[in-house]
Parts: C-alpha cells; sequence; structure tokens
C-alpha cells in the first residue's frame, strides 16, 4: 500500500466526512497500515488530517480489494454491517440514553467520524483511540481481572439498550433489528464452519493426552458432535431474552485506557469490530467474551463476574426509566439461558485459542490464500508453533466446562 499512491485516494474518502466538521481544504498524511494479522478481512491505515487549526487522528478500516476474496467473502456486505452499527445503531441508542439523562451511557466504541463505499473498496472512518492513550491487551495472555470485569460492565450496558428500545420505542427497535438480520453476512457453508470449528476441538485433545484424565478428553472429544447444532441455533427462533449483540468478543477487539499504565486502575474500554452483530441471546457476546479471554484464576470466580454482568444490565435498564428490569429478564432466566446457551462461547473459544496462539510471521494473509485459489478456511486449519499457549489455554476451557457440566 504506497503512501504516494493512496494520499489522493484518502482525501477522496475523507472528503463527505470531514465536509461534516466544516472542514473542506486538508492535507492527509500517512503514519502506517497495520501488521499482518490485525485484520483478516480488512487492511487499517493510520493517517493524520490537517486543516488551519485544527488536526484529525483517524484510522482509515478498509475492506481488502482482492477480487478473488471478494469473489468468496460477501465482503461488501459485511462492510455495510458494521457501517450501519455504528452511523445508525450506536447513535439511536446514544439518543435513547441522552432522552434519559443516563448518567453512565454505554459510549465504549470508537468515534465514528463517516464512511466511504467505491467500486472495490469499503471505508469505515474512525477516531484514531492510540493517540488518546488506548492499548491493546497482548493477544496471547488472558485479560487481567479488572479488565474482564470492565467489559462484562460494558456489555451489560449495551445489551439493556436493545431491551430499553424494545420496551419504549417498539417500533424503531424493530426497524433496528429487522435490518441486523437482513444485513448480517455468513462467511461459509455449514459443511466448512463445522469443520472449521470441529479441528480445534481434536487438536486439543490430541495435544492434551497424558495430562487430562481420558474421560475428560472423551466428553470433550464428542463435543464435535455438537457442533453442527451449535451453529443451527445461533439464528434459531427460540423463545427467550434477544438483544443485538456485538458478535466478536476476543481480545484484539478491545481497547483499553489505563491509569498510569495500570491494568488494575481501567479506566475506559473501547469494541471494536462489530461486522458480525446479529440478533439473539445476549449469552452468545458473554459467553463468547468469557471463554476466550478469562484467565484459569478468574474462572473460578466466574459467579462474580456473571453476577456483575447482571447487575450492570438491570443498573442500565433502571436508568433507562424501566423501574422493575427482572420482570423483563429474571436472575434466574438468565443464569439458565446461560446454561444453555454458553456451549457457544466455548466453542468460539477454543477456535480463538489457537488465533491467538498464532505468531505473526505464521499469519496467514487471507487475500494472497484466495488468490492462489484456495478456499477460505485454510487460513484457519494451519499448524501453529506455539502449541503450548493453545494446549494450556484450552486445558483450561476444558476442565472448568466438564466439571460445570456445560458440554
Amino acid at each position: 500500500m504506497p503512501n504516494v499512491a493512496l494520499e489522493s485516494e484518502i482525501k477522496t474518502w475523507l472528503a463527505p466526512a470531514l465536509k461534516k466538521e466544516n472542514v473542506a481544504d486538508f492535507s492527509v498524511k500517512i503514519l502506517g497500515n497495520s501488521e499482518k494479522g490485525d485484520g483478516y478481512v480488512s487492511d487499517v491505515v493510520f493517517v493524520e488530517a490537517t486543516t488551519s487549526g485544527k488536526q484529525f487522528n483517524l484510522v482509515l478500516k478498509c475492506s481488502k480489494r482482492s477480487k478473488a476474496l471478494r469473489e468468496k467473502m460477501p465482503m461488501r456486505r459485511v462492510f455495510l454491517h458494521e457501517i450501519f452499527m455504528y452511523e445508525k445503531l450506536q447513535p439511536t441508542f446514544l439518543q435513547l440514553q441522552k432522552d434519559h439523562n443516563c448518567e453512565k451511557p454505554f459510549v465504549s466504541y470508537p468515534k465514528c467520524h463517516g464512511s466511504f463505499v467505491g467500486d472495490d473498496v469499503e471505508v469505515i472512518i474512525l477516531e484514531n483511540l492510540k493517540k488518546r492513550g488506548f492499548e491493546l491487551w497482548p493477544k496471547k495472555q488472558p485479560l487481567a481481572r479488572k479488565l474482564v470485569d470492565l467489559v462484562v460492565t460494558e456489555y451489560g450496558k449495551y445489551h439493556a439498550l436493545s431491551v430499553a428500545m424494545r420496551e419504549k420505542h417498539p417500533e424503531k427497535f424493530h426497524e433496528l433489528v429487522e435490518t441486523v438480520i437482513k444485513g448480517k453476512a455468513d462467511f461459509g457453508d455449514m459443511e466448512t464452519m463445522v469443520k472449521m470449528f470441529q479441528a480445534p476441538i481434536e487438536d486439543s485433545h490430541n495435544l492434551l493426552k497424558g495430562e487430562v484424565d481420558d474421560k475428560i478428553l472423551d466428553k470433550w472429544r464428542n463435543f464435535q458432535n455438537d457442533v453442527h447444532f451449535i451453529m443451527e441455533q445461533l439464528d434459531e427462533g427460540f423463545e427467550g431474552l434477544k438483544v443485538i449483540l456485538h458478535g466478536d468478543c476476543w481480545n484484539n477487539n478491545f481497547m483499553f485506557l489505563l491509569e498510569d499504565g495500570d491494568h488494575n486502575r481501567p479506566l475506559k474500554v473501547a469494541i471494536l469490530d462489530w461486522q458480525i452483530a446479529r440478533y439473539t441471546t445476549p449469552i452468545f457476546d458473554l459467553s463468547y467474551f468469557l471463554f476466550s479471554c478469562v484467565s484459569g484464576r478468574d474462572f473460578e470466580e466466574l459467579d462474580d463476574i456473571l453476577a456483575t454482568y447482571f447487575d450492570s444490565f438491570t443498573g442500565h435498564l433502571k436508568s433507562l426509566g424501566i423501574s422493575e428490569p427482572e420482570l423483563l429478564y429474571s436472575k434466574n432466566e438468565f443464569l439458565k439461558d446461560w446454561t444453555r446457551f454458553c456451549k457457544y462461547g466455548i466453542l468460539m473459544s477454543t477456535f480463538l485459542m489457537k488465533v491467538v496462539s498464532t505468531d505473526k510471521d505464521e499469519v496467514v494473509d487471507i487475500a494472497e490464500n484466495a488468490e492462489k485459489g484456495k478456499n477460505i478456511e485454510d487460513v484457519f486449519l494451519n499448524e501453529i508453533r506455539d502449541k503450548d499457549n493453545f494446549k494450556n489455554r484450552t486445558k483450561v476451557i476444558i476442565q472448568y466446562a466438564i466439571k460445570n457440566n456445560l458440554i
């Protein structure tokens, strides 16, 4: 992505967004690009847009332009879905919170300045959170407990917004839900998806032979038989609470602002990547996040973490004018749903443990892979060097899931 070739194009992308800021004449300086493996279906360009007396530090999230990849993946649909989340859904939820004078509204996402949709590229224009001191957590490491509590608190508030909107503005909420349902994209057929999620179960089973009791490993291996059902359950018309999810709840999709760099004193979190948002049970977000990001030690206190989420959920509903939130979703219903649906998070986390254990020089470029005529799933089925990290992270998940009869 040569800088000279991009500058004029970037100005074209930015012009409509900056016009909203009353900026017509500006210069662009490219500060850098994302590293390999930072984004599977997107490239990121860090830019500085300057006009007289004003500077914008921006992140441009750009879809990959590979024709071969775009033929294999619904790239435009994926980006239009995320654009909707930033430009329509979040502002609607923010206005609801303003209308109720919420003291601590859900605003845990980067500011979106706008978007650009061209013939062969889609671009989302976001604030550069790094310039405000936000940072990523090392992807191989479980999150520190204070960060976990912060994220589940924000997820509780975010999920509460769907419930409050449904109660107070049902027609408007129905419109949002319809757009989310119609806009979500599938990344492969069912057979491909099942294969992708079964493989790390088998891999972890084989790596843990001799370290974990055979009876536990047999139960774990049999979990492969549930993959098809779990994937179908994503959009099942089940009875129970449904909300508009974030959908992609692993380490790389959270940036944290810490007081003096201390992970025990987190100030804010920003939730990134809203491309696979869908309308279903909130347990999918919560279980995906917890099983993918919690340490072995904190698994022992998972009941407390679930309580933190539920207290945030009900507390935010009260701030949105719902006086008796447990009449809409009781603690008992929540815990039943956790037991019923958390298999999804266990499945996603097993897949993610391989992703987070992959070193940068091992990451397969998804566009290059497509150009060679290979399938999308090949990117995630390759061998990795750091099998110890994959094994150790997965071991904790397996032992907790079996011990608590979750699979």
